[in-house]
Order: C-alpha cells, then structure tokens, then sequence
C-alpha cells in the first residue's frame, strides 16, 4: 500500500489532496496501483457528491 492510500484510508488526505499527490508521484508507482488509486478516487468522489434527481 502506498503513503497516499495510507493518508486517505485514514482520512486525513481528501480526494483533491490524493489526486494531487498522485500527480506527482505516478512516475514512482506502478501502473497497475495507479489504476487501482485512481479507480478507488472516483468512487470516492462519486460516494461523496450529491446525487441530481
């Protein structure tokens, strides 16, 4: 697990945060985690955002 799952399963990165710091760390992760982080954010923002009738 890396330090960016760590700080958002403990809640004390959010969403904007994460995809920042994934940003800038992408070239250091391995593509597979990168999909698997950036599949975990979407739900994330989907869970969290106001749903339109």
């Amino acid at each position: 697990m890396c330090l960016i799952c760590i700080e958002f399963d403990k809640l004390t990165m959010n969403v904007k945060e994460a995809r920042r710091a994934l940003g800038e760390m992408r070239v250091t992760l391995d593509a597979k985690h990168v999909k698997e982080l950036e599949a975990k954010l979407d739900k994330a923002e989907r869970s969290r955002s106001p749903t339109k009738p």
